[in-house]
This record gives structure tokens, C-alpha cells and sequence, in this order.
């Protein structure tokens, strides 16, 4: 359960000590005393409810549910119990009995905007974007000043190709919120989330204005301004965040991934002692142990770095576990779904445009690298990780009112549906930049979606980046990722998903019917202008000479190579893997089972 809802003001003294063993984290003995109150007991409805919440922090899903619908058969107008009851179906994956008791729950408590909210992202969650704005807007409209809602509408309005509304609605949260500084730092931060970062930097600045010593302004804009090239004035902020606040475990990482940046003796021994200190949150914890690793790896310190770097993995690992049997699951329907036959069967539907070039591969391959060269033409632009592809196919089932999951549902996939599933995308790029030819989205696990991406844009263009096994899992391995990829945290996970991904590569390369170009890290690093005019030719652009000063190109990047895309080409990372050979066997081993 992610929230325990509140129980009676002054519950009987069975069901306080049932709640006291609970705490305790006695479960057995919480469970009994629980039972033990009767049917004619007042508390009767909540112990069963809190039995279900007992039931699913032991993994007993069933058990949940099954309790939690007699609480909500026994006080059917509680909206408590049918909050829980929706967020235990939500946690067993039925997510539309989850929709259900959310409604429910909704219905009978208005103003308990968090079940709103919670709608709202199950909604979203199952690819019914229309309904989850519906009920984000319900509470904003009822709470102007809600950070959530108008949060969570902002996002999904960008995701959805609509930027300028999304900026529109942050606007109308701003003026809403009065002298309310807290929620101040979170319109910046909203406007930094969709890529907003001229108005998302103005904004930090004016909180600074009213009082300089805001660590956390000036963490954030010191972050705005690092993805927006400027890293000397990053530096300044992030480094006066830490002058402020020294315990900012996330704002060490950022200034350590500038290479530029030297650190003094005095704030790595801040490090040290925060990522020791037993009152470190863990996800600071995290932060600072991958900092420290890239320390000491840019001194040739290799024990000691990655002796960091597997602290940093385990602890990410066990907060966010990676299920291999769901991933590998997905891939297998994926190939058994997109075949040639597939493709053979339907004719090309979708929108003609070319525009879009997706560049795909393992994160930490070179896709940074690629779109960086071909944004520096002046007829492309690069638009970094887009997740448009991906919602698009989770929101499919419900576009088609088809039952069944992707990629099974798309087979139903046809025209006018898929055009206007495709022009929803093309607002996104037209938003971006109206003008140019191309327009990259450089989304790596774009690669999963290929097939979809074929329905949708015909005429498109797909660029596979690949790398040195060993030198890309390192890379991944060494890197801290803002969102997902669970499997990036351990050695072994990551040769498995690498061996997955070459072969769900070989089977696009050989049933899809849009070019794809092969480009080896290697090979790029080592010849950069054929490679960079091989690029620019296969996407049909006349050559220009800006693609080979790429590094020279202001553009906002938020992946985790915001340093290294504005930097000339380096082939310091070939072959990086050796100096940590006697760490590596688990990937080694990885890859040669899977």
C-alpha cells in the first residue's frame, strides 16, 4: 500500500491494540487480534479493512481483496475502504476495478482530492489519457492551487504534443499559489519537468531575488542552467546550494558529471562523510556513492571506485527491483506479434511525413552522440527522449476499444485511427521546431516499439546505435538514470537485457519495413566525419561542415550526457571496460549465458 487512510478518531481498545502490534511490525499476532473483533463490533469494518492492508504487505493479494470488499460490503458508504480496496486492486494490476473503487470512493467523499489524484493516475496508467486529465482538471477546478493536479495536467498536456497549454496551466497554478514559497519551487520545478527551462530558470531567479539563501532555488537553477549548456553558471549555483546546504546528496552528482569541474578537498570530504552518515535518506545515499565512483574512476582509483558504484547499485536495485520475466516476456510478444507477415498482411497506413528519425539502442551507446551531430544541421532538430511512442502504445487498447494488450491489439491498428495517432506525435516535433526536415527523438527504448512506429510513419527512418558489450553495460552500470530502467543496477540484469536487445534488433532488421542504419560507438569515435556524413546522407540532408562542430551547438539536453554531447568527440571510453576486468565477471558471465 503506498498510504495508510485514517481509522475512527477513537477506535475501541481491541482494534488499538491490534494496530499497536501492527506498527511493531508483529504481523502474526496483528493478524489475530484483528480476527478476534466480531461481527457486532463498531471497529468490525476496519479490522477488515486493515487485515486486507496487512494482507498485501505480506504479498497475499487475493487475501487483499477479498478482505477489502467485505469492508466495503460492510460499510458500503465509507469512502476509506474503497479507497484501499482501489489502491490494493491497482498494486494487482486490475486496473480497471481499481478505476471502479476510485470512482466509488470518489463519489462519496468529493473533497478528498488524493483519490482524485489517484484516479487520475490510474487512468493514465491504463493508456486512457482523455479520462486521466478529466480527473486531474475536477480537482484543480476545485483547488486552484493544487500541486499535484495542476502538476500532473502540465505533464501530461506536454507529453500529449501540447506544450504551450501546458505552459498556460502552470501559469494560471502561479497565480494561485500567492506568497506560498514552497509552491513557488514547485512551478520552477514543473516548468524545468517539460522542458520549459527559460521560464523555469526565471522563476527560480525570482525566488532568489525575494531571499538568497534558498538552497533549493538555487540547486534547481544551477540544474536548469547545466541542461541548458551553461555550465559555468551551473557550477555557481549548485555550489552555492551546497554552501547553503551541504547535505543535497543529488546536487554532488550533478556538479561531479560536469569533468570540468574540480572539487575541493573540503566538499569531497563532505561526500564522504554524508554517504557514511547513518542519517543520509538513502536516495541522497545513492547519489553520493555514484558521485564519489566517478571520482575516483577519473583518477585511476578502480577498487575504490567501483567498490562505490556496486554500493550505489545494490542500494538502487533493492529500492526499485527489475522483474526479468515481465521484460523478457514483453520482447518475446513483441517478435511474436511483429513479424513479416505482419507487415505483408496490412497496408501502409499512418502519415506519410518522414520527419521523424528515431534513434534507438541501449541507453549509454552513442544515441546522445548520434543526435547531437545531426542536430547541429540546420534542417534537423534534436528533441532528446521523447516518451510519446511509448504512451501511444500503452493508450492503444483504449484508442481501439479492444480488450487485449499491446502489441496483440495491433492488429486492429488502421487508418483514420492511425493517422491521427501519428499527427498527435508530429504536434509534438511541430512544437518543437516547425520548420526543419528532421526531427530526432533519440527515446533508446524506442526499439520496443518499432513495429508500432512502422504503422504509424511509413516513410520514417531508424538509426541503431551499438557499442562494445562490455564498455556500454560499464557505462550504464556507472551511471545514475533520472527514471527507469530497473535493470541498469545490476551486472548480471544487464547482460542479460543487453543479449535481449541484439536480438530483438537482428528481428526488426529483419521484418521491418523501414531502413535502419547500424552505427558502431567505435567506429564513430574513430572516424567521425565518414561516419557523420553517412548519418546526415541517410536521413536526406545535404552535408553541411556544423555537423562536425556538434559540439559547438546550444541546445537544452536532459539525458545523462548533458556534459558529453558538448564536447568534441573523445575515444577515451573504448575499451574502458579492461581496467575494471577483475569486477566484471557477473556481466561476463551474463553474457555469455544469455
Amino acid at each position: 500500500m503506498t498510504r495508510k487512510a485514517s481509522v475512527r478518531s477513537h477506535p475501541s481498545p481491541a482494534l488499538h491494540r491490534a494496530l499497536e502490534l501492527h506498527r511493531a511490525g508483529r504481523l502474526d499476532a496483528a493478524e489475530a487480534a484483528y480476527a478476534a473483533i466480531k461481527r457486532r463490533d463498531a471497529d468490525y469494518a476496519e479490522s477488515l479493512r486493515l487485515r486486507g492492508v496487512l494482507a498485501q504487505q505480506r504479498r497475499q493479494p487475493a487475501a487483499a481483496v477479498r478482505l477489502l470488499r467485505r469492508a466495503c460490503e460492510q460499510q458500503p458508504a465509507n469512502p476509506i475502504h474503497h479507497h484501499t480496496l482501489a489502491e490494493a486492486l491497482r498494486a494487482n494490476g486490475d486496473l480497471a476495478g481499481a478505476i471502479a473503487s476510485y470512482r466509488r470512493a470518489w463519489a462519496l467523499a468529493p473533497g478528498r482530492h488524493a483519490t482524485g489524484i489517484d484516479l487520475g493516475d490510474v487512468q493514465a496508467q491504463r493508456g486512457d489519457g482523455e479520462a486521466a486529465l478529466a480527473s486531474y482538471r475536477a480537482v484543480a477546478d476545485a483547488a486552484p492551487d493544487h500541486a499535484q493536479a495542476n502538476e500532473r495536467i502540465a505533464g501530461l498536456l506536454a507529453e500529449r504534443g501540447q506544450p504551450g497549454a501546458a505552459r498556460d496551466q502552470l501559469a494560471h497554478w502561479a497565480a494561485n499559489i500567492g506568497a506560498d514559497r514552497a509552491q513557488a519551487h514547485r512551478v520552477a520545478a514543473a516548468h524545468a519537468a517539460i522542458g520549459d527551462f527559460d521560464t523555469a530558470a526565471a522563476r527560480y531567479r525570482d525566488l532568489l531575488a525575494e531571499g538568497g539563501d534558498d538552497a533549493t532555488a538555487c540547486a534547481g537553477l544551477g540544474s536548469v542552467l547545466q541542461s541548458q549548456g551553461d555550465f559555468a553558471g551551473a557550477r555557481e549555483w549548485l555550489e552555492r546550494a551546497l554552501d547553503l546546504r551541504p547535505d543535497i546528496g543529488w546536487v554532488y552528482a550533478a556538479l561531479v558529471a560536469d569533468r570540468d569541474y574540480t572539487i575541493s578537498p573540503a566538499r569531497e570530504a563532505d561526500m564522504q562523510r554524508l554517504a557514511d552518515a547513518p542519517q543520509t535518506s538513502p536516495r541522497s545515499r545513492i547519489s553520493l556513492h555514484f558521485a564519489l565512483g566517478q571520482l575516483l574512476d577519473r583518477r585511476g582509483e578502480t577498487e575504490a571506485a567501483f567498490a562505490h558504484f556496486a554500493t550505489a547499485n545494490r542500494a538502487h536495485a533493492r529500492a526499485e527491483p527489475f522483474d526479468q520475466a515481465i521484460f523478457d516476456d514483453r520482447m518475446a510478444r513483441i517478435m511474436a506479434q511483429y513479424t513479416a507477415g505482419f507487415f505483408e498482411r496490412r497496408p501502409a497506413a499512418g502519415h506519410a511525413s518522414a520527419r521523424p528519425v528515431f534513434v534507438v539502442g541501449m541507453p549509454r551507446s552513442g544515441t546522445s552522440l548520434v543526435e547531437q551531430i545531426i542536430a547541429s544541421h540546420p534542417q534537423a532538430h534534436g528533441a532528446g527522449e521523447l516518451d510519446d511512442i511509448r504512451r501511444i502504445a500503452r493508450e492503444l487498447p483504449v484508442a481501439l476499444g479492444d480488450r487485449r494488450r499491446f502489441p496483440e491489439c495491433a492488429d486492429a491498428l488502421a487508418d483514420p485511427l492511425a493517422e491521427q495517432l501519428a499527427s498527435r506525435y508530429l504536434a509534438t516535433l511541430e512544437a518543437l521546431d516547425p520548420v526543419v526536415e528532421r526531427v530526432t527523438d533519440k527515446m533508446p527504448f524506442n526499439m520496443l516499439w518499432l513495429g508500432l512506429i512502422a504503422q504509424l510513419f511509413p516513410n520514417a527512418r531508424v538509426i541503431y546505435c551499438r557499442r562494445e558489450p562490455m564498455d556500454n553495460c560499464l557505462s550504464c552500470y556507472f551511471q545514475i538514470f533520472s527514471k527507469g530502467l530497473r535493470f541498469a543496477y545490476d551486472l548480471g540484469h544487464l547482460g542479460h537485457v543487453y543479449r535481449q536487445h541484439e536480438r530483438l534488433m537482428a528481428h526488426w532488421q529483419s521484418v521491418l519495413p523501414l531502413p535502419i542504419l547500424t552505427v558502431d560507438y567505435e567506429t564513430l569515435v574513430a572516424e567521425p566525419e565518414t561516419q557523420s556524413r553517412r548519418l546526415i546522407d541517410f536521413i536526406g540532408l545535404d552535408w553541411d561542415d556544423r555537423c562536425l562542430a556538434f559540439h559547438e551547438t546550444e541546445r537544452a539536453v536532459r539525458t545523462a550526457s548533458v556534459w558529453q554531447v558538448r564536447q568534441p568527440v573523445y575515444a577515451s571510453s573504448v575499451a574502458r571496460w579492461q581496467a575494471y576486468a577483475g569486477q566484471l565477471e557477473p556481466l561476463r558471465r551474463a553474457l555469455e549465458r544469455a
